[in-house]
C-alpha cells in the first residue's frame, strides 16, 4: 500500500470521534477488569464481542484492543496497592510494587507502571508495524523441543524471584510444579491426582490458583496481623517520572519490551512468562541486585514493560498467519471472523484499510491507557484509606466471584479457598508465592513438551541440541543456573 494512503487512513481513524470514543471506553473497561482480582482482559474482550456486532470492523477491533491493552496494564493497580495481582501477568509487579507502597511510594510505583506499560505497548507496536511478517515466520517454526527449552529457561528464573532464601524458593516452585501434574496425562491420557473428582480432570486453572495464593493469604493476614492495619502515608508529588529517570531506565524499558514482544509472538506463552523473564534479566544486569524485592522501581518497570509488550507481539502471528498468540488474541481472531475478515497474509492484501485501522487504534489505546492511569492515581491510592474491614469484605467477594466467573464452576471457589489456606501457611513460613505460580504455569508446559520431544526422537536427548533455537535457549538457561550457584557460594563464603 502507498505510504500516502496509509497516512490518510490512519488520520481518518484519529479524526473519527465515534472510533475514539469506543477505544476510550474499551480501554477504561480493560483497566477496570485488570485492576479487579479475578477479572481479566480475556473476560473483558469476550464480553464485548456480542456488543460489537453492529459496529464497523475497525471500531469493533479497536474497542477490543483497548480492553486488551488496558487489562494487561490494570493488573498493576491492585498488585502495587494490595499485593494482589489483578492479572496473572502482574504477579512479578507485586515483588517490588507492594514494598514501594509500604514505603509510601505507591503513587511513584503506579506512575512507573503506567509509563512502562505505555512504552512496552509502543515498542511492541513499532515491532508489529515494521517487522511483523518476518518475526511471525521465525517463531512459527517452534516445535516441542523449542517449547520445552523455553519452559526450562522459565523455571530457572525461580532463583531470581525467591527472595532471601533460594531453598524456600525452590521448595515453593516444586509445590507449583506438583500442582501442575493434576489432571489428564498430556501423552497417555491417564487421570492423575484427581481423586475421582471430575472437576480436576482439566487440572488446576491459573486464575483460582492466583487468587488463592495471593488474594486469600493477604486477606487472612490483614485480619490476623495488627501490623497490616497500619496506614501508610503515600506521597503524590513524584508520581510522574522525570525525564532524567526515564532516560536512565530506557535500557531496561527497551530490553523488557523486546522480551515481551518476542514471548508474545510465540503461541501459548503469555505475559506472566514475559514478566518473569524480563525481571530476571534486569536483576541480572543491575548494579544493585540485592535491592530487588525490596522496593526497586526497576523491577516494576521490567514487569510492566514486558507484559504490555506481549500485546503487540501476540498480534503478529494472529494478523499475519491467523494463529493466536494467547487467549485474548484467540477471542480477537473470532471477532475479526465475525466481521467477515480472515486473518492471514490475505488480510494485508484484501483489507489494508482494516490493518491500518488496527495499528492505529492500538496506538490510540496505548496513549489513552497511560493518560487514564496517570489521572486516576489520586483515586487509586484512596483504596488504602478505606477501613480494613470494609476493604477485606470487598476483596473476599471480588476474589470468590472472580474465581467462579472464569468457568462458572463453584468448584473453583472451593479450590481457591483450599489453595488460599495453603498459601496463608506458606506466607507465614516466609515462603515466596511467585515461584509457586511460576511452577504451576510452566510445569505442565515443560512436562508435556519434553515428553513429546522425546517421543519424536525415540527417547534421544540429542534432539534438544541438534535444533539450533532449542540448543541456544538451553545453553542460556544452564548459564543462568551456573551463575546463580556461583553467586550463592560466594555469598556463603562471604558470610563465613
Amino acid at each position: 500500500m502507498d505510504l500516502n494512503v496509509i497516512i490518510t487512513n490512519a488520520i481518518a481513524v484519529f479524526l473519527d470521534p465515534s472510533t475514539l470514543l469506543l477505544v476510550i471506553v474499551g480501554t477504561f473497561m480493560g483497566l477496570v477488569f485488570g485492576a479487579l482480582p479475578g477479572l481479566t482482559s480475556t473476560m473483558g474482550v469476550a464480553i464485548l464481542i456480542p456488543l460489537t456486532f453492529t459496529l464497523e470492523p475497525v471500531q469493533a477491533i479497536g474497542m477490543m484492543l483497548g480492553t486488551y491493552v488496558g487489562g494487561m496494564a490494570g493488573g498493576a493497580v491492585s498488585a502495587i496497592l494490595l499485593n494482589i495481582p489483578g492479572t496473572p501477568s502482574a504477579v512479578v509487579t507485586c515483588l517490588d510494587g507492594y514494598p514501594m507502597a509500604k514505603q509510601g511510594r505507591g503513587a511513584e510505583a503506579l506512575g512507573w507502571a503506567a509509563f512502562a506499560s505505555g512504552f512496552g505497548s509502543i515498542i511492541s507496536w513499532l515491532i508489529l508495524v515494521i517487522l511483523s511478517p518476518y518475526l511471525a515466520r521465525l517463531c512459527t517454526g517452534f516445535g516441542s523441543p523449542e517449547y520445552a527449552a523455553l519452559a526450562f529457561f522459565g523455571l530457572t528464573i525461580i532463583a531470581a524471584v525467591s527472595g532471601k532464601s533460594i531453598i524456600k524458593g525452590i521448595i515453593a516452585g516444586l509445590i507449583g510444579v506438583s500442582l501442575s501434574f493434576v489432571g489428564v496425562d498430556p501423552i497417555w491420557g491417564d487421570l492423575r491426582f484427581t481423586f475421582g473428582n471430575i472437576n480436576l480432570m482439566s487440572g488446576i486453572s491459573t486464575m483460582p490458583a492466583l487468587i488463592g495464593f495471593y488474594s486469600i493469604p493477604q486477606i487472612l493476614m490483614s485480619c490476623t496481623d495488627k501490623n497490616n492495619t497500619e496506614k501508610v502515608d503515600i506521597k503524590l508529588h513524584n508520581f510522574v517520572p522525570s525525564l532524567k529517570k526515564l532516560f536512565q531506565s530506557m535500557v531496561n524499558i527497551i530490553r523488557s519490551s523486546v522480551i515481551g514482544t518476542i514471548i508474545g509472538i510465540i503461541p501459548a506463552t503469555g505475559g506472566n512468562i514475559a514478566s518473569f523473564l524480563a525481571y530476571d534479566q534486569e536483576k541480572r544486569f543491575s548494579k544493585v541486585p540485592a535491592s530487588f524485592g525490596k522496593g526497586n522501581e526497576q523491577g516494576v518497570i521490567a514487569s510492566e514493560a514486558a507484559n504490555n509488550g506481549v500485546c503487540g507481539g501476540a498480534l503478529i502471528p494472529m494478523l499475519t498467519l491467523g494463529i493466536p498468540g494467547d487467549s485474548v488474541t484467540a477471542i480477537l481472531l473470532g471477532g475479526l471472523m465475525i466481521h467477515g475478515l480472515k486473518p492471514g497474509p490475505a488480510l494485508f492484501l484484501e483489507s489494508p484499510d482494516v490493518v491500518v485501522g488496527i495499528f492505529t487504534t492500538l496506538f490510540i489505546a496505548t496513549v489513552v491507557m497511560v493518560l487514564i492511569q496517570m489521572v486516576g492515581i489520586k483515586l487509586f491510592i484512596k483504596v488504602l484509606n478505606v477501613p480494613v474491614h470494609y476493604l477485606t469484605a470487598a476483596l473476599v467477594i471480588l476474589s470468590l466471584v472472580g474465581s467462579y466467573a472464569l468457568r462458572n464452576n463453584f468448584f473453583d471457589v472451593i479450590l481457591t479457598l483450599v489453595l488460599g489456606i495453603l498459601g496463608y501457611f506458606m506466607a507465614k513460613a516466609k515462603f515466596p508465592m511467585a515461584p509457586t505460580v511460576l511452577g504451576l504455569v510452566l510445569g505442565a508446559m515443560f512436562e508435556g513438551e519434553i515428553r513429546r520431544s522425546l517421543k519424536m526422537s525415540a527417547g534421544a536427548v540429542s534432539i534438544f541440541f541438534t535444533r539450533p533455537v532449542a540448543c541456544v535457549i538451553i545453553l542460556i538457561a544452564l548459564t543462568v543456573v551456573v551463575t546463580n550457584i556461583v553467586k550463592a557460594i560466594r555469598k556463603q563464603n562471604e558470610a563465613q
